[in-house]
């Protein structure tokens, strides 16, 4: 018996008074992580603009660039006239971390046909699509000529293969002489049985912005090249598709039989983390963040999204940034983790659900990666919302 079958069977005024306490519930636990005040002596915090890239979209959201203000307790008392300003409490990270999964656990087990996700997605724009293929296809050509004219030199082949994967290595490290930022956004519908179709519509409401006049100017002296490529319309499929390329053993499939329980949860991420491709390149804390993106974009169980916001609230170097804007224009609450080699993963939730608004990948203080999820949830109907 599915869940919602079951609920068809409950009366729907127990459903309403249910929802109605658990509401309650949740905005208090959430309301109590912003009144904790850090352990730590925190110097008195001055207003000061905090500068985001931000996605140009069509209901009159903020531009690339644009600044967020980031502010303390949203209702401060006054302090008496007399009196010293005192900041307002700020909210710790890690306590708030809590009381999210707390309200995680208590969420209703759902279930579909499909787990649909929207993402509008902005990211700072490397190579001109066009020129990156172009330029792809020629090291490529090169190779395969070099392949045939050393035929059966195994020790020529290697050396080789080693040139052709530095110089797309270098290739996928080129830098635009402008800085331009591209936005779209995409709606995925992702079957839960295996072999069932799916369906994801990318390249929707495409935007590109630059950092400046400056750099529009550039980019127009440079002969105006596409810099995004357009939208293709919907694509269904039926292949299996993995969480991400950091965990090519979980699916959407199995991620629902992760663990419940924090111990667990974390032994098994510790061992997906070894197991990881890119264990290597990728630090622990950095692997931790970036699945926890992965977990908390997927139909994982409200036990198991419990137990992770307490794995990662376990993690040293959580810092508070207050109430921002996300891409949307939603308010939320931001924490940010800084990992060994100078990348920023920062994290928009909102303070009445606790779920996740935005994610952002900032490396070195320039914004690479800014993701809102508009929407996500399970549907009975391919190409049909929540």
């Amino acid at each position: 018996m599915t869940d919602r079958t079951f609920a068809r069977l409950k009366p729907e005024g127990l459903d309403e008074l249910a929802e109605d306490g658990y509401r309650r519930r949740r905005s208090g636990d959430l309301a109590r992580a912003f009144a904790t005040p850090r352990t730590e002596a925190a110097p008195p915090r001055r207003r000061r603009p905090y500068v985001l890239a931000a996605a140009t979209l069509a209901a009159g959201l903020a531009a690339v660039a644009a600044s967020v203000v980031v502010t303390g307790d949203p209702a401060p008392r006054p302090a008496p006239p007399s009196a010293s300003p005192v900041a307002p409490p700020v909210v710790d990270g890690r306590s708030f971390l809590l009381a999210a999964a707390t309200t995680a656990k208590r969420e209703p087990a759902e279930s579909g046909r499909y787990w649909y996700l929207n993402e509008r997605t902005l990211q700072k724009v490397h190579v001109a699509p066009g020129e990156y293929v172009a330029r792809l296809k020629e090291l490529s050509a090169r190779f395969e000529k070099k392949e045939k004219e050393l035929k059966g030199d195994q020790e020529g082949l290697e050396a080789a293969r080693e040139e052709f994967e530095r110089e797309v290595g270098e290739l996928k490290r080129q830098e635009l002489p402008y800085t331009a930022y591209a936005a779209d956004t995409t709606e995925s519908w992702r079957a839960m049985r295996p072999g069932e179709t799916s369906r994801s519509v990318r390249g929707q409401d495409v935007k590109v912005t630059f950092g400046s006049p400056e750099d529009e100017a550039a980019w127009r002296a440079a002969g105006s090249p596409e810099l995004v490529q357009p939208g293709a319309g919907p694509r269904d499929d039926a292949t299996p598709r993995v969480l991400s390329i950091d965990n090519p053993s979980l699916t959407l499939q199995n991620v629902r039989e992760l663990p419940t329980s924090k111990d667990e949860l974390r032994r098994r991420l510790d061992e997906l983390w070894r197991r990881s491709p890119n264990s290597a390149d990728v630090g622990k804390a950095g692997y931790l963040w970036q699945t926890g993106v992965d977990l908390m974009t997927a139909p994982i169980r409200p036990g198991t999204r419990s137990a992770l916001y307490q794995v990662l609230a376990d993690q040293p170097g959580i810092a508070s940034k207050g109430e921002v804007k996300d891409a949307l224009g939603r308010t939320g609450v931001a924490l940010s983790v800084s990992t060994a080699d100078g990348v920023d993963f920062r994290f928009v939730f909102d303070p009445g659900t606790a779920e996740l608004l935005e994610y952002d990948v900032v490396d070195k203080g320039v914004t690479q990666l800014r993701v809102a999820v508009a929407g996500m949830g399970f549907t009975d109907k391919l190409g049909e919302r929540p």
